[in-house]
């Protein structure tokens, strides 16, 4: 066989086989391609899955702190009445002792989160008061506090009980 038909075979043999070459490093390309479109949207299902599972973490607490709240100020709203008769009481018999059981009492009631209503001399607000009677006054300001209010966690656990000035 003549050398230059060897040589073009040769240059014929070594061009299919780049071609062949390239074929397979495209094909593998597609298929890296491929592979990194799968393992970014894994990574992007991951982190959502994540991100929702923190979400109802969190979503638990919470609604377990409301349960406990929620529990909590039935029993208050059932103790109140006492610390409205001992008050009624002090303000009468003017009791140091009593005094010193009522500050007791609502230094307790502080601590699970309830908080006394201010409300002598104060503005009247109608989403933490209640106005039984009006007398002549400053206007719209709380002249005398009939029966305390309190809050609860910032919520209005029982409003106050007030006589409101008018003019």
């Amino acid at each position: 066989m003549p050398v230059a038909l060897k040589a073009g075979k040769l240059l014929l043999m070594k061009n299919d086989k780049k071609q062949q070459e390239d074929e397979v490093k495209e094909k593998e390309n597609g298929e890296l391609e491929k592979l990194l479109i799968r393992a970014s949207d894994a990574e992007d299902k991951y982190k959502r899955a994540l991100a929702d599972y923190q979400n109802l973490q969190k979503r638990v607490q919470e609604e377990k702190s409301d349960w406990i709240r929620s529990s909590n100020k039935d029993l208050l709203l059932r103790l109140l009445p006492v610390l409205d008769t001992l008050e009624m009481a002090e303000k009468h018999l003017q009791d140091q002792g009593l005094k010193v059981s009522i500050n007791h009492f609502l230094d307790i009631l502080k601590a699970e989160g309830v908080i006394k209503i201010k409300t002598v001399g104060e503005i009247f607000n109608p989403h933490t008061m209640e106005c039984i009677t009006t007398e002549t006054g400053e206007e719209n300001k709380v002249l005398e506090e009939l029966r305390a209010g309190f809050m609860l966690y910032d919520k209005v656990l029982r409003p106050a009980q007030v006589k409101v000035g008018k003019e």
